[in-house]
């Protein structure tokens, strides 16, 4: 049987903890169905807490768990996350967090599965097991997140990242998939494919970039790139490329980039050009104006062109996002 070890603080989010229980739970439910001589277990999860006692989390619910001194070595080590959405609430989960920096870095040294998601990446990241290899997080905080941990390979463009035996999902519901890739790693392709099949998790859910605003990130505390920022949301639908750019705010293309890659773990075009296909899809979403018109509405001039930056951050081309999220009202005869 493997040992999963859920690790959690205080306000912690309580449908992620009891759903990586439930998940696991599932998955012995299947494999008895399918092994119905056998008398033993794939999984028993188990939930520690770092403030040695019960576990009280964000929605008022109150769990019981082990004080996280008494965890043995464990075949998979969850970093649970906590409910924030803005700095204030990830420092205080930080600091709630930190008994588990230095079982994360052990557990990582010993060759044991460790993963999490959302705000619990941050957990990883501060035990310094994620330094120098490729990760996410949840695309609100990824600012913050490549401010704070610059050794990190910041990833947005999938939903679970894995390097080697680390784990990292992007935001709240990534949990699921998170758990799908920790299944196959342990039982095989097929019996993952299996279980995601009775539980409806779509597989081919590969990345958050379709659903990252932002106008939602959290900030940073460069007043430079944030006045960049704002003239931006401002001025996207022109034709305004770097230099442009530059002159406005009277810096060099040296500067500029590198004050951006430290504030954002990103280039002022990229930013520019997220902003475009935000406001892209928000046309797509609410009005049933041409491809082409829009377009021409968010400042791109090649349609070939924003077709394809469209899909590479979507994942979706703008006919599939239409399809997929617009308001269509139902009506009934």
């Amino acid at each position: 049987m493997k040992k999963i070890a859920v690790l959690a603080t205080d306000n912690a989010v309580g449908s992620h903890l009891m759903g990586v229980r439930d998940f696991f739970d599932y998955a012995n439910t299947l494999w008895r169905y399918l092994n119905p001589n056998g008398n033993t277990l794939l999984f028993d999860t188990q939930f520690f807490s770092t403030g040695g006692g019960q576990i009280q989390c964000s929605n008022g619910f109150i769990l019981p768990a082990t004080p996280i001194q008494e965890l043995e070595k464990a075949d998979v080590v969850i970093a649970g996350t906590a409910y924030t959405y803005d700095k204030q609430g990830l420092t205080a989960y930080l600091q709630q967090a930190e008994p588990m920096f230095e079982l994360l870095s052990q557990a990582s040294a010993q060759g044991s599965l460790i993963a999490s998601h959302c705000s619990g990446t941050f957990a990883m990241a501060e035990a310094g097991i994620l330094d120098g290899r490729q990760a996410t997080t949840c695309w609100w905080l990824k600012e913050v997140f490549s401010g704070r941990y610059p050794d990190v390979q910041l990833r947005m463009d999938e939903l679970v990242v894995s390097d080697e035996h680390l784990l990292t999902g992007g935001a709240t519901t990534s949990f699921t998939n998170v758990c799908l890739v920790l299944l196959e790693r342990l039982c095989g392709y097929q019996f993952a494919t299996n279980l995601s099949k009775v539980l409806l998790l779509d597989r081919h859910r590969l990345s958050q970039q379709t659903f990252i605003d932002p106008h939602f990130v959290i900030g940073h505390k460069d007043s430079l790139v944030e006045r960049v920022q704002q003239w931006m949301q401002q001025h996207y639908a022109e034709s305004v490329g770097l230099d442009d750019i530059c002159a406005q705010f009277a810096v060099t293309k040296r500067t500029l980039i590198r004050r951006f890659k430290a504030a954002c773990g990103e280039t002022p075009l990229s930013y520019l050009q997220q902003i475009r296909v935000e406001k892209a899809k928000q046309l797509l979403e609410g009005t049933d104006l041409p491809v082409e018109r829009i377009i021409e509405k968010v400042g791109y001039g090649d349609p070939a062109s924003f077709r394809k930056l469209f899909s590479n951050l979507t994942q979706l081309t703008p006919k599939a996002y239409r399809q997929r999220f617009s308001y269509q009202p139902t009506i009934i005869a």
